[in-house]
Order: structure tokens, then sequence, then C-alpha cells
């Protein structure tokens, strides 16, 4: 099995006072561990599942570069890419475009039979895939968690969010 390839973000001009406290209180908000954390690098552990049932966690780095009096460049680089399985994704695709072809073709050959409402239902499996394939898009838990580090910072700091 090939080794998991690590997942790096970035996002710059975020301001960085109080930082600590912030990367503290969202690692708690996230059911997350911190293994350390000195000067301007935190080593944590966020839960890849919450519950009861935890499935495991990512170990994510989390450090920054000033580029300014203020603001600076945080990286945040997790162990492994927090991707979905592949088999998964590509059943579901594989369905969403069986179901996009059924309401398709349902007008033309499938007026007097049952086909109709087999087609509505694979209509709205490929909506549904088409709105899981935009949420894969989105980076997942690590860019979710950088995301709010960097709005907490930016309203923290009186800046407008964008």
């Amino acid at each position: 099995m090939p080794e998991p390839s690590p997942l790096e973000l970035t996002e710059d001009r975020i301001p960085f006072t109080g930082i600590e406290e912030s990367i503290r209180e969202l690692v708690e908000l996230y059911g997350g561990e911190i293994m350390s954390g000195e000067g301007s690098e935190w080593r944590f552990v966020l839960p890849l599942r919450r519950g009861l049932a935890v499935a495991g966690g990512v170990e994510c780095t989390l450090s920054w570069a000033p580029v300014g009096e203020r603001e600076a460049t945080v990286r945040l680089v997790c162990d492994r890419d927090l991707d979905a399985p592949k088999a998964q994704r590509i059943l579901m695709l594989s369905a969403g475009v069986v179901g996009a072809l059924l309401f398709t073709i349902w007008p033309f050959y499938g007026r007097g039979n049952a086909l109709g409402t087999l087609a509505w239902v694979g209509g709205a499996l490929a909506l549904a895939v088409y709105f899981l394939t935009l949420k894969k898009t989105s980076g997942g838990l690590a860019h979710d968690f950088l995301q709010r580090l960097a709005r907490r910072q930016r309203s923290m700091a009186g800046e407008e969010p964008a």
C-alpha cells in the first residue's frame, strides 16, 4: 500500500496576536489533543470523527511566519491526506451517472411504465452526488480548521470578514 501523502494548506494575512489561545480553543472545540505548542509551531491531533466511536485521528502541525507587524502566513501540515476513499467516490459517481441517464431518457422511452419513479430517484441521486463532489472540493477537516482560525483571528483584530 502506498504511503499517504501529507496535506499542506496555507493562509495569508492572518493577524497573529493571541493565536495561541485561538488554537487551543479550536482544538478543544474539534475534540482534539494538543501534543506540543512552543513559539510559532504547534502540533496537535484532530479526530477524524466525533462521537463515542472515534475512528483515529490526524496529526497536524500548524506554524506561522510573520510577514508584517501584525500579520502572518499560517501553514497547516497534516500527516496524511484527508481525502475520501476513492472506491466509494467512484461508486457514488457511477450511480449518479446512471441516475442522470435514467432521468434523461425516461421522457422518451418510459412514458407508459414504472420507470418514471426510478428516473426521478435517479435524478435525485445524480444531484446528491453532484453536491457531494462540491463538498469534497472544500478541503475537509483541515481546511475547515484553518478557515475557522483565520476567521476568529480576523474578527478578534477587528477586520471585516471577506
